[in-house]
């Protein structure tokens, strides 16, 4: 049995959930689960806390993601300190010695290919968020099958309309949280859009431009400059909740400009329709191996 920990917004629960697939293929003998425990009590109603992100969104956004089953209480005890309370659970890993069953990936590692967690024979508990695409490329098609979306509403399926039967760009610009975070700030600034928009226009086609970001504003002062007499569209329809079918768009979309977001990532690497996919060269401000980019990734 080999339980994954599956914590965060909806980018990273598709890395954790992703990485779980991986080891269902390499051990297809053995049980493959999750723990969703963490998802619990995360905030108390009556401090005034909201909760994190959307909760457990996994089995919501995505109908074919039935492939892997939660643990149950009794199932994680036997491999890790069941804490089902994510602060009380980060208190505890500071307190409560790494049991032997328990592979808890660095932060300097989260981005870079190890063999070492499929060396473990039966049971283990696997604590990560496991970003290197290099886990992923193997079974990249079961993946797509997996995180398939379901069916549009009838704005979402115009979206896919037009964005199929066009020379369709995706541009996803994030902002807000990113302003002020030292591992983010400065990474994807205008710099990075005006020299990804050359390299699109520089096909001499007539391209119509998606632009997806929670600052429409900044976009459309900063952003709308650079296309020249192409098309933009901003699309403001999908939030809260709903928020997810952005990054399905993104996966309609010809080419795409991605930002260093796991959002925009999951666009990029779902999308099946051969494009030109720009990532910026730098994902972080960090010191870490970075093994976040496909081989025809344009890096820039």
């Amino acid at each position: 049995m080999k339980i994954v920990n599956v914590i965060g917004g909806l980018g990273n629960q598709m890395f954790q959930y992703a990485f779980a697939l991986t080891l269902k293929k390499r051990f297809p003998k053995e049980e493959i689960l999750i723990d969703t425990s963490h998802f619990n009590f995360l905030f108390i109603k009556k401090w005034g806390a909201s909760n994190l992100h959307n909760g457990y969104e996994i089995n919501k956004v995505f109908p074919s993601a039935n492939v892997i089953k939660q643990a149950n209480p009794f199932q994680l005890m036997k491999v890790t300190w069941y804490v089902p309370n994510y602060f009380l659970s980060r208190v505890a890993r500071r307190i409560l010695p790494k049991r032997k069953s328990e592979y808890i990936q660095s932060v300097s590692e989260i981005f870079e290919f190890k063999e070492e967690p499929f060396t473990f024979k039966g049971d283990m508990y696997y604590e990560g968020v496991w970003e290197s695409i290099k886990y992923l490329e193997p079974i990249k098609s079961d993946i797509q099958k997996v995180f398939s979306h379901p069916e549009p509403n009838e704005v979402n399926e115009k979206y896919i309309h037009s964005m199929q039967s066009s020379t369709s760009v995706g541009i996803h610009v994030r902002r807000g949280d990113y302003l002020k975070h030292p591992a983010f700030a400065g990474v994807c600034e205008i710099e990075y859009y005006k020299k990804a928009i050359y390299e699109i226009l520089n096909d001499g086609q007539k391209h119509v431009f998606y632009v997806f970001s929670n600052d429409l504003i900044w976009c459309e002062e900063n952003i709308r400059p650079l296309i020249g007499d192409n098309d933009m569209v901003f699309v403001r329809e999908n939030s809260g909740v709903n928020s997810c079918w952005d990054m399905f768009l993104m996966t309609h979309c010809k080419d795409l400009i991605i930002a260093n977001s796991s959002f925009s990532w999951w666009g990029a690497f779902l999308n099946r329709r051969g494009g030109r996919i720009i990532a910026p060269k730098t994902w972080m401000n960090r010191d870490a191996k970075f093994e976040i980019w496909a081989p025809e990734w344009i890096k820039l």
